[in-house]
C-alpha cells in the first residue's frame, strides 16, 4: 500500500490542474472558431450551366440582391413557390434583383428544361453541379433558397416553402441597403 505524502499529493494535484486547464483551453479554442457559411468562402464565385447549355457566372451579379433557389421538377412546394419568383423577378429585376434556379434534375436536364418552359420561368434555370456543391453544400430538403446581399454574402437561408410576401420583404430590405 502506497502512502501519499503531502509533497507527492501536491505534485499530483498540480499535474491534474495543468492537464485540466490545458484541456479546457483546447476546448475553448476549438469552440470559438468561426464556422464559415458557404458564401463567406466564395461570395458568388459560382459558375452554373443553364438548361440551354449556356454558362452563367454569378460573379457578374455582385452588387445586386440574388436569390438562389434549389429545387426540382417533382417537388410540390417548389412548384408552388416558383410562380412567386417569376412575379418577384418581373417586379424587382430592374431595381437590382437577380434570381437563379438551381435544379437537381433527378429526371434529367430535359425534364428541367420542359418544366421551365411550361411554367414560363423568366430567370435562369440551371443545373446543380460541383461548384454549387462546393459553395452551398447539398441542401437536405427542397426548396432551399439562399438570399444573397449586394456584397455577395448569405443574408438568409430559407428551407421549405415561403409565401411571396416573405421574399418580397427581404428583397425590399436588401435593395434599400447600401
Amino acid at each position: 500500500m502506497t502512502v501519499l505524502t503531502e509533497s507527492r499529493l501536491g505534485t499530483s494535484m498540480k499535474k491534474l490542474l495543468f492537464i485540466s486547464l490545458g484541456t479546457l483551453l483546447l476546448f475553448a479554442v476549438g469552440c470559438s472558431k468561426k464556422v464559415e457559411t458557404p458564401a463567406d468562402a466564395g461570395k458568388l464565385n459560382l459558375t452554373l450551366v443553364d438548361v440551354n447549355d449556356q454558362q452563367l457566372d454569378l460573379r457578374q451579379h455582385l452588387g445586386k440582391v440574388v436569390i438562389i433557389d434549389f429545387w426540382d421538377t417533382w417537388c410540390g412546394p417548389c412548384k408552388k413557390e416558383i410562380p412567386h419568383f417569376i412575379d418577384l423577378y418581373d417586379r424587382y429585376n430592374s431595381q437590382g434583383l437577380e434570381i437563379v434556379g438551381v435544379a437537381f434534375g433527378r429526371n434529367g436536364k430535359g425534364a428541367v428544361k420542359s418544366f421551365s418552359e411550361q411554367y414560363r420561368i423568366n430567370y435562369p434555370s440551371t443545373m446543380f453541379n460541383e461548384d454549387a456543391g462546393r459553395i452551398f453544400g447539398r441542401p437536405r430538403s427542397i426548396p432551399t433558397t439562399y438570399i444573397i446581399d449586394k456584397k455577395g454574402q448569405i443574408a438568409e437561408t430559407v428551407v421549405g416553402y415561403r409565401d411571396i410576401s416573405f421574399f418580397e420583404n427581404k428583397i425590399k430590405q436588401l435593395l434599400a441597403a447600401s
